[in-house]
């Protein structure tokens, strides 16, 4: 859940506010912050799940794949937790830091506080980014998976749902809806 903070913060405090907090990550918007609070089982299992099947599919490339608490700045002014990142950019995978520069994709499971922003702000900020080639939204209410992919300047949309296999262009990735769903309580009922 995302709680936009009411007073603005220069940049510098943020990222003291962030270095110190133990308990709570905060996002950074043009002066706002988002505390992001704990999500639900369901989130903590997708997230889960979408990241255990990526690290052995990548393991051998040049590609790294990161949890929430990989920190992605996007410019400046704008600072993220993604759910799931993948970064092929060796300033990002062989660099000693915390934060991410040169993602190739980037996964929000999302949530009823942060859907909105998932779904626009971020959206539109992803696909200004120069090195992002997809944007993944997965849903933690069914088995639905949205996926935006750049090709050459524009971006195309595609959604998935029960029973069919889902890929990943960015990183030639592909599996079963259901395998991003494994363990979720609901996931085996009827859709």
């Amino acid at each position: 859940m995302a709680m936009p903070h009411e007073r603005w913060i220069s940049l510098e405090e943020y990222l003291e506010l962030d270095r110190t907090s133990i308990d709570v990550k905060y996002e950074y918007v043009d002066g706002r912050i988002y505390a992001m609070s704990g999500g639900s089982t369901s989130h903590s299992l997708i997230a889960t799940n979408i990241y255990a099947l990526l690290r052995p599919h990548l393991r051998g490339s040049p590609c790294r794949v990161y949890d929430k608490d990989m920190k992605f700045c996007l410019s400046e002014t704008v600072r993220y937790y993604p759910d799931v990142t993948v970064s092929c950019d060796p300033r990002d995978t062989q660099a000693v830091k915390h934060d991410l520069y040169y993602p190739r994709l980037v996964i929000e499971v999302l949530s009823p506080s942060t859907e909105l922003r998932d779904r626009t702000e971020k959206l539109a900020r992803y696909q200004r980014h120069p090195t992002i080639e997809e944007y993944i939204l997965v849903s933690q209410e069914q088995q639905a998976v949205e996926i935006y992919t750049r090709n050459g300047k524009k971006w195309s949309y595609q959604s998935f749902g029960p029973g069919e296999e889902i890929e990943f262009t960015s990183i030639d990735f592909h599996c079963p809806i259901e395998a991003l769903y494994e363990d979720v309580p609901w996931s085996t009922a009827p859709q």
